[in-house]
């Protein structure tokens, strides 16, 4: 490999994180659209390795491209919103029980850390960045929960869906900063991970995905860009 295409691979990857991040904290918010011009003037890459980011951005289901017309934050409607959980809701506990039962004690003591992770981002100072290392722990708990459970089909779906989970978690936490349940996470670790109990953290994950359900469905309609996504999809369907 030549030191000019590593070093073009090199600045795809650190465009893609970048942007990624960008989109996973709603810094660049659902439905909103720009060109590579705008973002190499934002964030500084050239367009060659901005394009690569955009590709591979578009694969996971955060961008979308418009031809002839730039690109877009793949938005996030409340249909979709509901969509979403209602699957999670019938995954989410299985993944759980199958990690817990299935983990190595490597693995706990890394979900564990996830778990802790979480309650010592909700209970730090609040910060610009505060809602997103919030939910970058609990990625880092449930990556490890599928990790555990060696199934590649769980581990595939949650990739897939962990970026607008997490985009879903920062509005939600931005629309309501108490939204995130610090009980959760100690229970999690004095009880369910320290006594592997597969069935308990199967109920326990069951309760609060239908409780998060529930608490987005009230927030959705207070959140400015899913409402506009909403109105240009309808408007866009009705032509």
């Amino acid at each position: 490999m030549s030191d000019t295409h590593a070093e073009r691979v090199s600045l795809g990857e650190a465009a893609y994180r970048r942007l990624h991040a960008e989109i996973v904290s709603c810094r660049l918010s659902p439905g909103q659209r720009f060109t590579e011009k705008q973002l190499s003037v934002e964030y500084g890459f050239g367009v060659s390795p901005l394009r690569d980011a955009l590709r591979r951005l578009d694969h996971d289901g955060l961008v979308r491209t418009l031809p002839r017309k730039g690109y877009q934050v793949a938005p996030l409607t409340p249909k979709l919103v509901d969509d979403l959980f209602v699957m999670w809701r019938i995954v989410a506990p299985e993944l759980v029980r199958l990690g817990i039962e299935n983990a190595t004690d490597d693995q706990i003591a890394r979900i564990r850390a996830g778990f802790e992770a979480i309650e010592a981002a909700s209970s730090s100072g609040a910060d610009a960045d505060h809602n997103v290392r919030v939910v970058e722990a609990a990625d880092m708990a449930f990556t490890e929960l599928a990790q555990a459970t060696g199934n590649s089909y769980l581990i595939n779906l949650l990739e897939r869906i962990q970026g607008d989970m997490a985009r879903i978690w920062v509005l939600i936490l931005d629309d309501d900063p108490s939204a995130v349940n610090l009980e959760a996470p100690s229970n999690w670790i004095q009880h369910i991970l320290v006594d592997r109990d597969a069935e308990a953290a199967a109920a326990s994950t069951s309760r609060l995905v239908e409780d998060t359900h529930e608490r987005v469905l009230r927030a959705v309609t207070r959140w400015p860009s899913v409402m506009r996504a909403e109105v240009e999809l309808r408007s866009a369907s009705s032509r």
